[in-house]
């Protein structure tokens, strides 16, 4: 009975560690984010998208005639204010409509007071009276018409803003929670929430039966490629906004002045995506050229101050100016603030096991090295528990003439030092 007390009271306890290490804050803001985003652009397409597609859906041009000029005064709290208004005839299917009228605003008696006097002379400046025009009317409504149609552009340019918004909340939400769910972190800190002791690992070899004497082949760091996936996906969705957005504003632009903010935002927008989808691509091709890497031991666990032989096969096609193999221990340390729980790495010691230079394996070929290594005397061995992590590894980096590198690691597990017999 006190066994099952104790036990349900540690689980208990464990539990709001559990709920801090999912970062609802992050998840909230970041969810909080791609939700303001959806509103923009609910509220932007709802305001101005239902009013520029209905332009683009029924207004047609229609040849109008000047009939009067007349510049509209009205005492505002800013003093009096003008519009221009223009009282002009056309023909419709058949019937002559007269109407008076300037730009959207003017269609309503109670907007389109924004000018000064000056100005409005200076709009109304282009329209004499007898002066053949060209107007847009409504074809569903031939009464509503404007001589000035106002251009659109900001208005496809401001999509960016939430759809910026909802790619990168959404991504980074997405992302998150696959860190939770999904990651090989989650796997083991489910794993190390079984038991509230510190444990050695013992995972991360194979064991194969190989004629070069080497039993054991490590087990390659399976570093998910979801945040390869999400940011290909990113930069695919920034790339095909942005140059829609470019196409379309630089199509609908009706001014010189619209012209120059089209290419601003080609140079800004597309610029950035650009760079991005080279800079992704670059590392496509690394990872294609460079195929599989496997390391095999001799030895698992590996012991202190006990000699290694290790043989790292390169597969692929690759043509490389550096390789160079490293040991290396990283500290792990997680606690919570909070909701929030962090997570501080640290590399404690490094040391180079193998250089190789001017690297080459050939197309279906393989390129094999051999090699010895030796763990210091009295090295802090594996560790596992809830906060704290001694991870040891082997590190295979490949470095290339045009500055690209790839790297792969390889856990192994240390036990604690023993003397020989």
């Amino acid at each position: 009975m006190h066994d099952r007390i104790s036990e349900g009271a540690a689980q208990a306890r464990r539990q709001p560690i559990v709920l801090a290490q999912w970062r609802f804050s992050e998840l909230i803001a970041l969810g909080a984010v791609c939700a303001l985003g959806i509103v923009i652009l609910a509220i932007h397409l709802a305001t101005w998208g239902v009013q520029a597609r209905r332009e683009a859906k029924f207004n047609t041009p229609v040849r109008c005639v000047v009939e009067r000029v007349e510049a509209r005064a009205r005492a505002t709290e800013d003093g009096v204010r003008y519009r221009p208004e223009v009282t002009i005839q056309y023909e419709i299917n058949g019937e002559s409509y007269a109407t008076t009228t300037y730009d959207r605003l003017t269609l309503t008696d109670d907007q389109g007071f924004d000018y000064s006097e000056r100005a409005t002379l200076e709009a109304l400046a282009p329209f004499e009276k007898g002066r053949v025009a060209i107007c847009w009317a409504r074809s569903d409504d031939p009464t509503q018409v404007v001589l000035v149609k106002r251009s659109n552009v900001w208005g496809w340019i401001f999509l960016i803003i939430p759809t910026l918004l909802i790619v990168s909340g959404g991504s980074l939400l997405i992302s998150r929670l696959y860190d939770r769910l999904f990651s090989a972190e989650a796997k083991a800190n489910a794993k190390r929430r079984e038991t509230a002791y510190p444990t050695l690992p013992q995972g991360g070899r194979r064991a194969v039966k190989r004629a070069n004497g080497l039993f054991y082949q490590l087990v390659p760091d399976a570093k998910s490629t979801f945040a390869f996936s999400a940011a290909t996906f990113g930069a695919l969705i920034w790339n095909i906004a942005s140059w829609t957005l470019f196409l379309i504003v630089l199509y609908r632009a009706e001014s010189l002045n619209d012209k120059l903010c089209a290419w601003l935002f080609f140079v800004v927008f597309c610029g950035v995506g650009l760079v991005f989808a080279l800079r992704l691509l670059g590392q496509y091709r690394i990872a294609r050229l460079v195929g599989s890497i496997s390391l095999e031991s001799s030895a698992f666990p590996i012991l202190p101050g006990r000699k290694v032989k290790l043989n790292l096969t390169l597969r692929g096609r690759i043509q490389a100016k550096r390789l160079d193999v490293f040991l290396k221990c990283e500290e792990v340390a997680r606690f919570s603030q909070g909701t929030n729980t962090i997570v501080h790495r640290r590399e404690v010691y490094s040391k180079s096991v193998f250089t190789k230079y001017d690297v080459d394996a050939p197309a279906k070929s393989s390129e094999t090295e051999r090699f010895v290594a030796i763990l210091p005397v009295g090295a802090m061995h594996s560790f596992r528990s809830e906060h704290n992590e001694i991870v040891w590894k082997f590190v295979a980096r490949l470095e290339f003439a045009d500055g690209g590198a790839f790297a792969r690691d390889f856990e192994v597990t240390v036990m604690p030092f023993a003397p020989r017999d």
